[in-house]
């Protein structure tokens, strides 16, 4: 008698209701000028800009409630800390607050709009974002990266892209051990542990690729700042190393923008010189085509599974998703068991042919 075949399995998918909280990576601080930037993000529409007066980084919502102009639109410009509409010449300040209107006698009471928290750091520019209107957590400030600041590297040079699904789909890959080979050409991975501790998040692998022997350490500080270090130890001998970051701003519950930043070791003759530099990291990103980028193509087909079968060489996924859940929740419903330190060691040798 034949054996009966199970059942086909039946994929369950649903997306988060709502945005995580967190800090969240919106580019390089040489990127942000007194010339206003629009950024599309969290379903809404926000201008950013750096402050004349300041020099600080400002970030107010984008509309304009006088008649709904955006104020990072054809024809906005800076005066001092104020972002100018280029519908009717409304001054906005920095917290928010309009402070001018050229052709009237009394300003509007209600003549308000959010202004976001900005943090500055690691040579990077944050927007703090949480769905009940906190203010930014102390615990989940980004730390300061000694390295990043060392002489000898380049500056960080990010490319983005935009990814029609939700930003969850991107922190999966860190307990994904197995996705290492087939995407990214790893050929064996010899080391593998995830380390879970409040809203840090950090994966632990060696391996070995073309190049040679890699040790790789990527921590996440919060649902969409990754920062990452490689180093290769390569078949002639030397040593290559580079510092990277994996990034996340959702646009939609549907959608993100996926930011990829590299900083690379300042090439001989290019010193003082971040023209040369960022072209040098440019043909770097350019000739790795295994690299952070080759997961778009997955991203791009694949269907959300809150179910994935798993096997036993698969990653600690559930208790990724687990760490991961505390930023779409309140606060007050964050596990306090998600403070401690706990250490998932998936390090059996996968050899990937």
């Amino acid at each position: 008698m034949n054996q009966a075949l199970p059942e086909p399995y039946v994929i369950e998918g649903s997306l988060p209701d709502r945005y995580p909280r967190g800090w969240f990576c919106i580019g390089t601080d040489y990127e942000f000028t007194s010339i206003p930037v629009k950024l599309d993000y969290f379903g809404t529409s926000l201008v950013a800009y750096r402050g004349q007066n300041s020099g600080q980084v400002h970030i107010l919502d984008a509309y304009c409630p006088h008649m709904g102009a955006n104020l990072a639109g054809a024809g906005s410009c800076i005066q001092g800390d104020s972002v100018i509409c280029p519908f009717h010449a409304w001054r906005w300040g920095s917290d928010g607050v309009c402070n001018d209107i050229p052709y009237a006698k009394k300003i509007p009471a209600k003549a308000r709009i959010r202004s976001w928290p900005v943090l500055e750091e690691n040579q990077l520019v944050y927007v703090w974002h949480d769905p009940d209107g906190g203010e930014p957590m102390e615990e989940q400030r980004i730390p300061r990266d000694e390295q990043v600041f060392e002489d000898g590297w380049t500056p960080w040079v990010i490319r983005r892209a935009q990814v029609e699904s939700n930003c969850r789909e991107l922190i999966d890959n860190m307990a994904d051990k197995a996705h290492f080979g087939p995407v990214h050409g790893s050929e064996e991975i010899t080391l593998f542990t995830n380390i879970s501790e409040g809203h840090k998040y950090t994966q632990l692998m060696n391996g070995r690729s073309p190049m040679g022997t890699m040790e790789s350490e990527a921590t996440y500080y919060g649902p969409g700042y990754m920062i990452h270090r490689l180093t290769h130890q390569l078949a002639t001998g030397e040593t290559s190393r580079f510092m990277s970051l994996v990034m996340n701003v959702p646009t939609s519950l549907e959608s993100f923008e996926f930011l990829a930043g590299f900083k690379y070791p300042v090439p001989p003759g290019s010193e003082g010189n971040m023209v040369a530099q960022i072209e040098h990291v440019n043909q770097l990103i350019d000739a790795n085509e295994r690299g952070v980028f080759a997961d778009l193509a997955i991203w791009k087909d694949k269907v959300t599974i809150d179910n994935p079968i798993l096997c036993d060489g698969d990653g600690p996924l559930t208790r990724l998703r687990q760490w991961y859940n505390q930023f779409l929740v309140p606060v007050d419903q964050v596990p306090e068991s998600l403070s401690e330190r706990k250490v998932y060691d998936k390090s059996e040798s996968i050899l990937f042919q």
